[in-house]
């Protein structure tokens, strides 16, 4: 390893276990989001990135901790530290959703697994706000959309893409506040950093994004129309959409739940 390699941290030097533990933290969350380190494989050993950060043993176990306990890592006597399956992790932890928009490469299976669980819940979300949303919430919804249609046709293809991306995830961070529901407000800000990961790898062209700001039109209208179905057909357009973007699919039997949970929604259902 390089001291290229070697992530520096901004700010005054720090001298605490905690702070110098950090670097270490943050070295492997990079190596592993990345994936340089893949499950199973053995991260390097306590003694080698001591002698490398030059830092004592106890301000790396320090520095592991925190991946430990989010199940990223195991620890283990004599067999070292090894990443764990992405199925022990916590996955929707804030800290674990930061690393994976900084530092991921981006990885197709969190990609795959963060659009999954938004195509089959965004739907009901969408559902539930348009029955119960309050005109604060209709507006923050507005607000949110008419940012990403002033960004949309901007020529300054960066600057429009990170400004449209923003504004799209304040689009959804306001619907699921508009359920007003407690777990369903707090996802909103849970899944954050995760909905901006899948937008993120999704929003491309100028045309991909007029696109999607036209079917964002057609989810605000359902909402401020109060019309539940409407706007659970509207979010699962959304959902299709990003899923072609970004080359994924479900499996044929997430559309028959997705078709229950319509049917259960329709003035008809008993």
């Amino acid at each position: 390893m390089s001291s290229s390699d070697i992530p520096c941290r901004q700010g005054p030097a720090t001298s605490s276990r905690g702070e110098r533990g950090n670097q270490i933290t943050d070295y492997l969350a990079r190596r592993i989001f990345s994936g340089e380190l893949l499950p199973g494989d053995v991260a390097p050993k306590e003694t080698e990135l001591a002698d490398t950060f030059a830092i004592s043993r106890a301000s790396v176990r320090s520095g592991l901790a925190p991946l430990a306990a989010l199940g990223i890592i195991q620890r283990q006597a004599g067999r070292g530290t090894t990443v764990q399956e992405y199925s022990e992790w916590t996955i929707l932890d804030p800290a674990v959703t930061g690393w994976m928009v900084d530092y991921a490469a981006p990885n197709p299976a969190f990609l795959r697994e963060i659009f999954e669980f938004r195509r089959t819940t965004e739907p009901l979300v969408a559902a539930m706000a348009a029955s119960r949303a309050k005109a604060c919430d209709t507006v923050a919804i507005e607000e949110a959309f008419d940012a990403m249609a002033r960004h949309c046709d901007d020529e300054r293809s960066g600057e429009r893409d990170s400004a449209f991306t923003l504004a799209d995830i304040d689009f959804h961070s306001a619907i699921y506040r508009a359920t007003h529901n407690l777990v369903w407000a707090q996802l909103a800000h849970i899944l954050r950093p995760s909905i901006l990961l899948v937008i993120r790898q999704s929003n491309d062209t100028a045309d991909e994004l007029r696109d999607s700001l036209e079917r964002h039109r057609t989810l605000m209208d359902s909402i401020r129309l109060r019309n539940p179905e409407a706007a659970f057909d509207a979010a699962l357009r959304v959902m299709n959409r990003t899923g072609h973007d970004l080359g994924l699919s479900s499996p044929p039997g997430d559309d028959d739940v997705l078709a229950r949970l319509r049917a259960r929604i329709s003035p008809s259902s008993p």
